[in-house]
């Protein structure tokens, strides 16, 4: 018997979403067409309690914006976790900048403060760092570093929605944040972004990148800069906004996913479950871990054996230094750690905790 397929990632939708979709394709056109667009903004301020947002069509927009909201240029530096998704650097690279990449720390996956210090130079403008797969980076000795050195920080923050860092929402430190709506992100709407912050200027920056550069200054569609088009569609903001309200329903159900794995691996000696410091909520967007550089069975055979038995689990991200587009300055031994020996778990909104019990049957047999 084929066993369901135990997905990496996916959404729960409710009769709620439905409701949003079906209204915003009867009524969200016409003078209702930014309708649900300018809901979303709100509700994530006011979730988030920050003053301004945009909403994009994906996150690597969103990103982008807050890359030319603070200015960056050739010339410039940025540093930014060598353990990403690739717009994390790729967003930085498309101002002219250059993409210093640093290590992570082990226990979470996020940039490491220490390699900061390191890695700043006086071409340094900037910190980007993830709150990697929804656990918050350590954000107070980022911000001195950053305020030390005066230093934009940017936090993508793309599957951090709903994660805290000492009692406070992850995206909401820096000078500018990113948020995700990809399918496979905590919140979902196929393809959607938003950009968050408390700073006017950088806001009203970011909205006229966001918008081609238009300004009607001279006349209708006048444009004083070059822009993009970047922003989302109605349609896609009525599914966000219904995720968003129930994002704290959503963050519960990982969290239980999480919990039913490190109930069975995170006392074996060949795992290293990453997980939350106690002073932080990660929403655990993706479960990860290291596995032991000695196990029977390499990461890369496990993952084929899990495809056999319908089992979607990916690997650590590889290192941005190494694509070769970027230079490498640092070897970031943990980055490389979780390349070579980084697994990440199923984390689907439809995964059972027997689900759950057969992937750590399979992963446990198999080191």
């Amino acid at each position: 018997m084929t066993r369901k397929k135990m997905s990496f990632a996916g959404p729960w939708i409710t009769d709620k979403e439905v409701a949003y979709v079906t209204d915003a394709v009867k009524n969200g056109w016409y003078e209702n067409y930014v309708g649900y667009t300018r809901k979303l903004e709100q509700t994530v301020c006011d979730y988030l309690g920050v003053k301004y947002s945009i909403a994009t069509h994906c996150c690597t927009n969103a990103l982008h914006l807050a890359c030319c909201a603070i200015g960056l240029k050739e010339g410039d530096e940025v540093i930014v976790t060598d353990h990403s998704w690739a717009a994390t650097a790729h967003t930085i690279a498309y101002t002219g900048a250059t993409c210093v990449f640093v290590d992570i720390l082990e226990s979470t996956l996020c940039i490491d403060p220490e390699a900061i210090k390191k890695a700043i130079t006086p071409k340094t403008k900037a910190i980007m760092l993830v709150h990697n797969f929804g656990v918050p980076a350590e954000m107070d000795e980022i911000l001195a570093i950053a305020k030390k050195h005066g230093l934009y920080v940017i936090e993508d923050a793309a599957p951090a929605l709903s994660s805290e860092y000492k009692g406070q929402k992850c995206g909401t430190f820096g000078d500018i944040a990113c948020f995700s709506f990809q399918g496979a992100k905590i919140a979902v709407t196929g393809e959607g972004g938003i950009l968050v912050t408390n700073n006017p200027k950088l806001y009203e920056r970011a909205k006229l990148y966001a918008n081609m550069g238009r300004t009607d200054r001279m006349g209708p569609f006048w444009c004083d800069e070059i822009g993009y088009q970047y922003t989302i569609s109605n349609l896609s903001a009525s599914l966000a906004l219904a995720q968003v309200e129930r994002v704290e329903e959503l963050k519960a159900k990982k969290r239980q996913i999480h919990q039913w794995y490190c109930s069975r691996l995170e006392n074996h000696p060949k795992i290293q479950m990453v997980k939350e410091p106690e002073y932080s909520s990660a929403n655990y967007c993706y479960p990860s871990l290291f596995l032991a550089e000695d196990t029977k069975t390499s990461r890369d055979e496990i993952l084929a054996k899990f495809r056999e038995l319908n089992i979607h689990g990916r690997p650590g991200f590889p290192q941005m230094s190494r694509f070769p587009m970027y230079e490498q300055r640092f070897e970031n031994p943990v980055a490389k750690r979780m390349d070579l020996y980084g697994l990440v778990l199923p984390s689907a909104a439809d995964l059972t905790e027997e689900d759950a019990n057969f992937i750590c049957d399979v992963l446990l047999e198999l080191i």
